[in-house]
């Protein structure tokens, strides 16, 4: 007897082929004629084809030539599917924000330098700068992905800063940790997340007396600018109306402070939009830490006593407390993801237009400018949207796509500052050129 699919020789008390795999029990399952057994390796061809293909082969013909089947490659579909979505929807993003695919990116390298040991010598030498005497000449800035590190070292002091006080109201129950819990933690991740902007800002041009002025003056200014906004009619539909109303409040204010021609580079205003971003994220947070979380926790539980007693008190003031921890704990988590990053990639978009030229009303109807801003609006609708995917999933989507955004516009700068050093280069070998020229033209 022999296996009727691949021909190979059957005893009686087989009930499985040992080459296929086949049932010879059933019917047709076994053939009394023998099939002529292919070359070794197209044997073991068709016996791949059979363990590793779900695809069913049919029965070999009763009369004629043998015939050999080969392993069909099962298509991927959904896999391809997928990877033509993703490339897809990364074209798209590109061709909004009008930027290039990155180029010698590595989030590994780039945070390399993280845990280095520095002097406090060598912090306070990296961190004075931007003024007439430490801007460094642009012939000796770096064009090559940045290595940032003090943002760490801020975010560390502020959140051990932000335990302590937290662990000390537990212990204690003074009344007075609440107002610096509150501020620490809602300050800690927008002031770290603008730092690290600080230091991609490679030209080194902008102080840090600059940035705490456009930090205050931003987050007020920006947060008038939206509370107007959100005054208009136009605007009581519902609440995606924040990526409207908040990022052109957050942009206007970038845009009405910073009007110098001093600052000309993409990374600029990419630094000067991540500022207002942080100032506008650390107030809206705190707000929300006293209004949804300390008061709504405490003042239910203060009416359900019925009276203001320490019996009272004492378990409405840390329900009150718990609530407002995990409101800055969760927007603490978010805040990279959101109003910093947004308000980066709108006014590094606007700087790209911009550039040395004084600021003009047209510059705002840039199409270039326009598709970018584009992004941090949808952006921002999503992350409010009313449908939300599980576990944060909006955000975190977003975040992605924001950051992508950002560091195709950071590469973008850093390709200016690049292309202004060989045009500094090509001028200053002309002057030499020129002035080692004697005064009748000919050359020695």
């Amino acid at each position: 007897m022999y296996c009727a699919r691949c021909g190979t020789e059957c005893q009686p008390e087989y009930k499985f082929c040992r080459n296929c795999g086949a049932d010879v029990t059933a019917a047709g399952g076994t053939r009394d004629i023998p099939i002529a057994a292919p070359p070794p390796h197209l044997a073991v061809q068709a016996v791949a084809a059979v363990v590793y293909t779900s695809v069913p082969l049919p029965p070999p013909p009763l009369h004629g030539p043998p015939v050999y089947y080969y392993p069909q490659a099962v298509p991927q579909t959904h896999i391809v599917h997928q990877i033509h979505v993703m490339e897809s929807l990364r074209g798209r993003i590109q061709s909004l924000a009008s930027t290039e695919s990155l180029e010698g990116f590595s989030l590994r390298q780039m945070f390399s330098e993280v845990f280095k040991r520095r002097s406090a010598d060598e912090v306070e030498e990296y961190i004075l700068v931007g003024t007439a005497r430490n801007t460094p000449p642009i012939d000796v800035v770096e064009t090559g992905w940045p290595k940032p590190w003090l943002f760490f070292r801020l975010l560390a002091a502020l959140v051990i800063a932000y335990a302590a006080l937290t662990f000390l109201f537990m212990w204690t129950g003074n009344t007075n940790c609440i107002p610096g819990m509150m501020f620490l933690g809602a300050f800690a991740v927008p002031l770290a997340t603008l730092v690290l902007f600080f230091e991609l800002n490679t030209p080194r041009n902008v102080s840090l007396h600059m940035i705490g002025k456009l930090f205050l003056m931003g987050a007020v200014v920006s947060l008038a600018v939206a509370l107007l906004g959100y005054s208009l009619p136009i605007f009581e539909l519902s609440n995606m109306e924040a990526g409207i109303v908040e990022e052109v409040a957050k942009l206007l204010t970038v845009v009405l402070v910073m009007r110098s021609v001093r600052y000309k580079y993409i990374l600029n205003g990419i630094l000067f939009g991540a500022t207002v971003g942080a100032g506008f994220a650390a107030f809206e947070t705190a707000g929300y830490a006293l209004n949804e979380g300390f008061l709504q926790g405490l003042l239910p539980a203060v009416l359900q006593g019925g009276a203001l007693t320490p019996q009272v008190m004492g378990p409405a003031m840390q329900q009150g407390v718990g609530q407002m921890l995990s409101i800055l704990f969760l927007r603490g988590i978010l805040a990279p993801l959101g109003h910093v990053a947004w308000t980066a990639i709108a006014a590094g978009a606007f700087w790209r237009v911009k550039g040395d030229k004084p600021f003009s009303v047209t510059m705002l109807f840039d199409k270039r400018f326009l598709m970018a801003f584009a992004i941090p609006v949808a952006l921002h609708a999503i992350w409010d949207a009313p449908v939300q995917l599980p576990f944060e999933g909006n955000q975190i989507l977003t975040g992605v796509v924001t950051w992508y955004v950002v560091f195709g516009l950071v590469q973008q700068g850093l390709r200016q500052v690049k292309a202004e050093q060989k045009t500094h280069l090509q001028v200053t070998l002309e002057t030499v050129e020129a002035s080692l020229q004697p005064a009748g033209g000919v050359t020695v």
